[in-house]
C-alpha cells in the first residue's frame, strides 16, 4: 500500500501524507456542501499527472453537464477526456432498470479494460435507492468487497446528513469517511471538512474550515501542537525600549499581540520587528490586508529602515492579501514561510477579522500553526476602547505577550503611550512608557508622569 496526494490543498496535512492506495473513501454531505467539486478536483489533478481516471456519474448527459459545471474550475481540462486520461460512464435509469448487480458487473468489465488508478462514483447513493434497506445493504457490502480487487483509489460521494452517515452501511464498508458541511453561523455560511474515519491511518481530528473558489477547494487544517520551543531564546524586537520593558525581548517561537488605537505606531513596531531580524540574517514575512507593498516600503523608509534592501537579499518578503479567502491565505503564508525559511512573521491589524467566524478561524489557525514552532509571530490590532479590551483580545489569541498602545494626556500635551499587559514569564516593566514617532523613526522613551489614559 502506498500514499498518494489528495490534490486538495491542505488535506494532505490532515491525512498526514495523503490517500492510502488502494482504498475506498466516502465523501458525504448534504446538497451544496462541495462533494462533486471535491471529487472532480482529485480526479482532474490526477489526470493532469498522467494517471488514468474513471468518472462514474448518475447524470444523464455526463459530458455536457460536467463540462458546463467544472469548466469554471482552473484545474479542469476537457482535453484530458479526449486524450484518454479521464473516462466517463453514465448511470442512467435504463442502466439501473437492468438491475444493480448487472450494473456492478458491467462496471467491473469497464474497469478491467480501462485499468484506472483513480475512480470517482458520484453519487453512490443513487445506486439501489429504490430498493429496501436490506437489499441495499447486501449490495453495498458486495460492491465494496469487489472494490478491494480493483487496486485503485476509489472516491464515492453520497448526499447524506451526519445522522444518515452513522446509520448507513457505507459507514462501515468504506475505508474512510470525509464529511463536508455548509453551516449558517452568525448570519453567514461557513464550510467545514471533518475526517470521521480513516482505516489504518493517522489524521488530524476536528472540523477544518475550507473554501471553494475558481481554483477549487482549499482546506485550512488544524495543526498538531508539538512543542519545539527553544526555552531560553529571546528575540529582539528592534526597539531597545520595548525589549527593556519585556526584560529582554519576545520569547522565540511565541505568539504576541500589540493592540491599541490608530496612529500609535503599531504597524511601525511590526515592520521594525521584521527588519531587526533581517539585520541579523533572520528571515521574516510581513502580512498586510489593507496596505500595499509600496505603502509598507514608504512607511519603512520614512522611519529610517532599508526594507527594500532586505527584500532584494531575500531576508524579507511582503504578502499583500485580500480578505475574501482566508483558507487560501493560510496556505500562501505557509508556502512563503517554507520557501524563505522564515523565523519571524508580522501580521498587521487582525482585530477586524476576529469579528467573523471565518476570519477568527484563520487567525487562530495561524497561532496554532506557528506557536511553539521556533517561528515568532507578532500581530497588531486596532482597538480604541481601553486596556481591558486589548487584554481580552490578547487572551482570545492565546498570546504569550500582550502589549497595549494608548493616548495619554497631561495638563498640556497629548502623548502616545506603551504598556506591557502580559508577558510569558510574568517578568516585565509595569509603567507606561512614551512612544515617540519623529524624523528618526519610532522609539520608546522614558516613563510618562502624571498620566490620564484616554484611549
Amino acid at each position: 500500500m502506498q500514499q498518494i496526494t489528495t490534490h486538495i490543498q491542505g488535506l494532505d496535512s490532515i491525512l498526514k501524507g495523503g490517500w492510502n492506495c488502494p482504498s475506498a473513501t466516502l465523501v458525504a454531505g448534504v446538497a451544496g456542501s462541495g462533494k462533486t467539486t471535491f471529487a472532480l478536483q482529485a480526479l482532474c489533478e490526477s489526470a493532469r499527472e498522467g494517471k488514468v481516471c474513471l468518472y462514474v456519474t448518475s447524470v444523464n448527459e455526463p459530458a455536457t453537464i460536467v463540462n458546463n459545471f467544472v469548466s469554471r474550475l482552473s484545474h479542469y481540462d476537457v482535453s484530458r477526456i479526449s486524450r484518454g486520461n479521464i473516462h466517463q460512464i453514465s448511470i442512467d435509469i435504463k442502466t439501473l432498470d437492468r438491475g444493480i448487480y448487472s450494473f456492478m458487473w458491467n462496471l467491473e468489465d469497464s474497469i478491467e479494460k480501462i485499468k484506472p488508478e483513480i475512480i470517482v462514483i458520484d453519487p453512490i447513493t443513487i445506486i439501489g435507492c429504490s430498493f429496501d434497506k436490506n437489499t441495499r445493504r447486501r449490495f453495498y457490502y458486495e460492491f465494496f468487497k469487489r472494490m478491494k480487487k480493483w487496486n485503485s483509489l476509489v472516491l464515492v460521494t453520497g448526499e447524506m446528513s451526519e445522522k444518515e452517515i452513522e446509520e448507513s452501511t457505507l459507514g462501515y464498508v468504506t475505508d474512510g469517511i470525509i464529511h463536508l458541511t455548509n453551516k449558517e453561523e452568525r448570519q453567514q455560511r461557513n464550510r467545514y471538512l471533518e475526517v470521521l474515519k480513516l482505516r489504518g491511518q493517522e489524521y488530524i481530528p476536528g472540523k477544518h474550515s475550507f473554501s471553494i473558489t475558481s481554483e477549487g477547494i482549499t482546506v485550512l487544517p488544524w495543526q498538531d501542537r508539538i512543542s519545539k520551543r527553544e526555552e531560553n531564546k529571546l528575540v529582539e524586537t528592534g526597539l531597545c525600549g520595548l525589549d527593556y520593558m519585556l526584560c529582554g525581548g519576545l520569547r522565540g517561537g511565541s505568539s504576541n499581540y500589540i493592540g491599541g488605537p490608530t496612529g500609535t505606531g503599531k504597524t511601525l513596531m511590526g515592520i521594525r520587528y521584521v527588519n531587526k531580524g533581517a539585520e541579523q540574517d533572520e528571515k521574516g514575512i510581513i502580512v498586510s490586508f489593507d496596505e500595499t507593498k509600496n505603502d509598507i516600503l514608504n512607511r519603512a523608509e520614512s522611519a529610517g529602515m532599508e526594507l527594500e534592501k532586505h527584500i532584494h537579499t531575500g531576508n524579507i518578503e511582503i504578502l499583500q492579501l485580500s480578505t475574501n479567502d482566508f483558507a487560501r491565505h493560510f496556505h500562501e503564508i505557509q508556502q512563503t514561510v517554507e520557501k524563505v525559511n522564515a523565523k519571524r512573521i508580522f501580521v498587521d491589524d487582525v482585530e477586524k477579522h476576529m469579528k467573523t467566524m471565518e476570519g477568527a478561524n484563520f487567525i487562530q489557525h495561524l497561532v496554532a500553526k506557528y506557536k511553539n514552532a521556533n517561528i515568532t509571530l507578532l500581530m497588531t490590532g486596532t482597538i480604541s476602547s481601553g486596556l481591558p479590551t486589548i487584554g481580552e483580545a490578547g487572551k482570545n489569541l492565546h498570546a504569550d505577550s500582550t502589549i497595549a498602545t494608548c493616548y495619554v494626556a497631561d495638563k498640556l500635551h497629548l502623548k502616545k503611550g506603551l504598556i506591557v499587559l502580559k508577558n510569558f514569564n510574568s517578568k516585565h516593566k509595569k509603567e507606561i512608557h512614551e512612544i515617540n514617532i519623529g524624523e528618526d523613526g519610532l522609539e520608546i522613551k522614558g516613563i510618562l508622569p502624571l498620566t490620564d489614559i484616554i484611549s
